[in-house]
C-alpha cells in the first residue's frame, strides 16, 4: 500500500493534468448546454456503434478500424469510457516518463498541462479513437526508448494499427529504429535482430488480422482504403496540393460550400487549424534534424520520433474531402493532435514559449470543441 501511495504522490502531476482535462470538457459542455450523452454518441461514434452492433455491413464503415468498435461489442459504451480514461492516464504518465529523458520536471509538467487541454481531451471523454491510439502509440514508443520488453512493444504496435490505420507509420518508425540500434551495436548483432523478430512477429500478426478479415467478407483487403474516395466522396492529394488547396480556402472565396457566411467562416478557421498545424509540426521536426546536426551524431530515439511525424504528416495528406463540396481539410487537427511527437517537440522550447503554446492551445480547444458539440462534424 505504501508503495501505491508513493506512486500516486510522485505522479500527482499526470492526475491534476487528467482531471484538468475533464474539467475542460465539463466547461465545453456547460457553454453549450448540451448533455453529456448526447456528445457521447456524435459523429464517428455513431458509426463505431453500428459496427459493435450489426459487424462491417458495408464497404464504407470499414474505414473505422476494430478495436473501438469490439471494445463496444464486450464492454457497451461505459467500459469503453472507463477503458478511454485508464489509457489517457497512463499514456500522461509515459508521456512525463519520456520527456523527463531530455527535460526537467518543470517543463514535463507543462507538457503535460499542454496535452490536457489539446484537442485531445474532448476526444478522450467520447467514443473516440484518440485515448487508445495515444496511449498505445505513446507506450509503445517509451517501451522502444527504454529497449526493452520487445514483445510487448509489438503488441502494443499491433493494435495501434487496429485502432488506426496511422498506427503503422509508428511500426515503421520503430522498425527503422531498432536496424539502426542493430547497425551500431554488431557486436551483439544476433541479440538485436532476436529483438526485432520478437517485437515485429507479433506487430505483424496483429496488423493482418484486419487486411486479411476484409479480404475474406469484401474480397478487397484495402477497401478500407478505396472507401475513402468510392464511398465518402474524398479526393486523392499529397501534401503539397492539399496545402495549396488550404491556403486557396483561407484567402480566397473560390469556394463557396452551401453560400451562407457562417459555413464559410468556420471552413476558413478549420483550414488555418490544419496548416496551423502543419506549420508548427514541420518547424519543431527541422528543429531537431538541426539539433542533431549541431551535436554531429544520430539520437535514434529522436530520429525514430521525427520519422513517425513525417510519414505522419505525408499520411493524412493523402485525402482530403472535395473543397467543392466540403470542408477540405476536416479534422486534420484532431489527427494532428494524437501526434505524440508534437508534445515532445513542444517540450524543447523554453518555459516562455510552452506557456504561451498552453493559452494559444486552450483557447482553441474550448472554441473547436464547442462547435464539434454543437454540430459541426468537421471539427
Amino acid at each position: 500500500m505504501g508503495k501505491v501511495i508513493k506512486f500516486i504522490k510522485d505522479n500527482k502531476d499526470v492526475l491534476i493534468c487528467y482531471l484538468g482535462s475533464k474539467i475542460l470538457f465539463i466547461l465545453v459542455l456547460l457553454i453549450t448546454q448540451r448533455p453529456y450523452a448526447e456528445v457521447l454518441g456524435l459523429f464517428d461514434a455513431e458509426h463505431y456503434r453500428d459496427i459493435a452492433q450489426f459487424g462491417y455491413y458495408v464497404d464504407g464503415v470499414t474505414v473505422f478500424f476494430p478495436v473501438v468498435p469490439l471494445l463496444l461489442r464486450f464492454t457497451g459504451s461505459a467500459g469503453l469510457i472507463v477503458i478511454n480514461q485508464i489509457a489517457y492516464i497512463a499514456s500522461l504518465y509515459y508521456l512525463k516518463r519520456i520527456v523527463l529523458k531530455f527535460a526537467t520536471e518543470t517543463r514535463a509538467v507543462l507538457v503535460l498541462a499542454l496535452v490536457a487541454v489539446s484537442p485531445l481531451s474532448l476526444f478522450t471523454s467520447i467514443e473516440y479513437t484518440e485515448a487508445l491510439f495515444f496511449f498505445l502509440t505513446v507506450t509503445a514508443f517509451f517501451l522502444f526508448t527504454e529497449d526493452k520488453l520487445p514483445v510487448l512493444t509489438g503488441l502494443l504496435l499491433g493494435l495501434s494499427v487496429a485502432t488506426r490505420n496511422t498506427g503503422s507509420l509508428l511500426f515503421f518508425a520503430v522498425f527503422a529504429g531498432m536496424v539502426m540500434r542493430a547497425a551500431g551495436n554488431r557486436k551483439d548483432i544476433k541479440g538485436h535482430i532476436s529483438k526485432i523478430l520478437l517485437c515485429f512477429v507479433p506487430a505483424t500478426m496483429i496488423s493482418l488480422i484486419y487486411p486479411v478479415f476484409l479480404q475474406i467478407r469484401f474480397g478487397n483487403w484495402k477497401v478500407f482504403m478505396d472507401a475513402q474516395y468510392d464511398y465518402w466522396i474524398r479526393m486523392r492529394s499529397d501534401i503539397f496540393r492539399t496545402v495549396y488547396i488550404s491556403l486557396k480556402v483561407i484567402f480566397t472565396n473560390i469556394y463557396t460550400f452551401d453560400g451562407t457566411v457562417d459555413t464559410i467562416i468556420l471552413f476558413k478557421i478549420n483550414e488555418i487549424l490544419s496548416t496551423g498545424c502543419l506549420a508548427l509540426s514541420v518547424l519543431l521536426i527541422a528543429r531537431e534534424i538541426l539539433r542533431m546536426r549541431r551535436q554531429g551524431k544520430i539520437n535514434i530515439n529522436v530520429t525514430c520520433a521525427v520519422i513517425y511525424s513525417v510519414l505522419f504528416i505525408l499520411a493524412i495528406g493523402l485525402t482530403i474531402r472535395d473543397p467543392a463540396l466540403d470542408c477540405p481539410t476536416a479534422s486534420f487537427y484532431r489527427y494532428y493532435a494524437s501526434m505524440f511527437p508534437l508534445y515532445l517537440g513542444l517540450g524543447r522550447l523554453n518555459d516562455k514559449q510552452v506557456k504561451i503554446s498552453f493559452a494559444v492551445t486552450a483557447l482553441i480547444t474550448v472554441l473547436t470543441s464547442a462547435v464539434f458539440v454543437m454540430g459541426a462534424y468537421f471539427y
